[in-house]
């Protein structure tokens, strides 16, 4: 299912909502929020947080729409993606009708990590208003992050860091693009999520301090369990004896070192 133009795609949802409830989505389609960044990454933390917020409706589940050929028929990440592979706006449209969506929300905010890889497309198809939010983690705490389905393998292959981080660092200066760091929305919660706000035009909404009570993603596949305090247990984990050979094979990979030099993470 793949969706060559604007038009057809609004075509689909005039076809299968209601007449109200097509045009309320349309509406949030106007000024959508989209998160990516490598796997691990924090994307499905972000999310949830936006999730606080009264006037952004998150969706719940990566559907691939603005990526359609960044992962695999199994599900894991393509490393040769066809960036130019067709939207499938459809997928997002169908969620979005298929859940009651109370007038209060005002746009989408989706999450797929690999949208990383088409942030060009992203912005031409949606224009002016649409917002990406890049988000970026050490990658030497990325690559030993383990699998929560299978914890004996990791996540995130050292190419796949500096393939997400790179195309993400391509759009850094754009003005509709804002790059965050994950350690900085842990070490400084408030003071980021009040810059993100600042970025996407949103005023700054006191749910977002009762953090994960007032969350309305709190469930992720991504996740060992339930959403939790904001917590930076997790940051420095590659320092682990058990990890100096995973480290190691990161280092190795041409272009891990000067992506972690430019995100600030060689400084120790």
């Amino acid at each position: 299912m793949q969706t060559h133009t604007k038009q057809a795609a609004q075509k689909f949802l005039l076809a299968h909502a209601s007449r109200q409830k097509a045009q309320h989505i349309l509406e949030m389609s106007r000024r959508p929020i989209i998160i990516g960044g490598c796997g691990r990454s924090g994307t499905t933390l972000l999310l949830s947080i936006l999730s606080c917020h009264p006037h952004i409706f998150g969706i719940a589940e990566e559907t691939v729409a603005l990526c359609p050929d960044g992962y695999g028929a199994d599900g894991l990440y393509n490393p040769a993606p066809d960036i130019n592979a067709p939207f499938q706006m459809e997928k997002i449209y169908s969620y979005l009708i298929e859940h009651d969506i109370p007038a209060h929300y005002r746009r989408w905010c989706e999450k797929t990590p690999r949208n990383v890889l088409t942030i060009g497309k992203i912005i031409d198809y949606f224009g002016e208003p649409v917002r990406f939010i890049h988000i970026v983690r050490d990658g030497r705490d990325v690559v030993t992050s383990r699998h929560p389905h299978d914890p004996a393998r990791f996540w995130t292959t050292p190419d796949r860091w500096v393939q997400d981080v790179s195309a993400g660092r391509t759009f850094e200066n754009h003005p509709q693009v804002l790059t965050i760091r994950y350690e900085d929305l842990l070490y400084e919660y408030e003071k980021t999520v009040r810059r993100v706000c600042t970025f996407i035009e949103e005023d700054f909404d006191p749910a977002f301090l009762a953090y994960p009570h007032s969350a309305k993603i709190n469930q992720s596949g991504a996740w060992f369990g339930p959403a939790r305090e904001i917590s930076t247990q997790a940051i420095g984990r590659w320092r682990k004896p058990e990890f100096v050979a995973r480290i190691s094979e990161l280092l190795r990979e041409p272009g891990a070192r000067a992506l972690l030099n430019y995100y600030d993470y060689l400084k120790e």
